[in-house]
């Protein structure tokens, strides 16, 4: 039962950074992703950032596995949160217009001056301080061209077997534990009732 159990927390792991929101294709010319957010849940600020970098993050690197994706967390409750998209057509421009700038050798950090360095200036940045994570999620498809990929029948099929398990399983949980609760709650009364415990009335 055990064995059982395992496989299928195992298998429900796969199915869920396999599918849902954040199961999408990046195009090819999406070369870097990063996100910056504070290290701390402050008020409603960062929460969706940190739901974004916790639940979404990880399917986009599953579907993506050579996208790099950093993640810088600071320490300023009043700094900012945001989401770079860094593509190569911008890698191009910027590569261009730094061999024609004097004293440009050195890395200088991108161009809406956050808080992650950067050799060049990313394509799209996002401030997400105040979203959530959907809202983050929909504007880096809106700015990429992202594919959301489809469930496959026989894996939305799993899910749903696994959702059900999970719901019986639950009650299960439920009943023994009622159960457990009742018959420790009868040993009392009769220990009790043989004077082992004092009577709490």
């Amino acid at each position: 039962m055990v064995n059982i159990i395992s496989r299928m927390r195992k298998l429900r792991s796969l199915l869920n950074i396999r599918n849902g929101p954040g199961a999408i294709q990046l195009p090819k010319d999406v070369t870097k992703i990063s996100i910056e957010f504070h290290k701390k849940l402050i008020g409603s600020n960062f929460r969706g950032a940190r739901h974004f970098w916790h639940e979404i993050l990880p399917r986009i690197k599953y579907r993506n596995p050579a996208l790099p994706i950093s993640v810088t967390r600071h320490d300023d409750p009043n700094g900012s949160a945001y989401l770079h998209i860094y593509t190569s057509s911008a890698a191009s421009r910027s590569k261009a217009q730094t061999a024609n700038t004097p004293g440009s050798a050195n890395a200088t950090p991108n161009a809406t001056n956050t808080l992650t360095p950067d050799t060049s200036a990313p394509t799209h940045t996002v401030d997400i301080k105040t979203l959530d994570e959907s809202e983050i999620l929909q504007a880096l498809v809106e700015k990429t061209g992202a594919v959301q990929l489809q469930t496959p029948p026989e894996e939305a099929e799993e899910m749903a077997e696994l959702a059900l398990f999970q719901e019986r399983a639950e009650k299960d949980r439920t009943e023994v534990r009622e159960k457990l609760m009742k018959l420790r709650r009868e040993e009392e009364l009769l220990r009790m009732a043989r004077g082992e415990i004092p009577n709490a009335a």
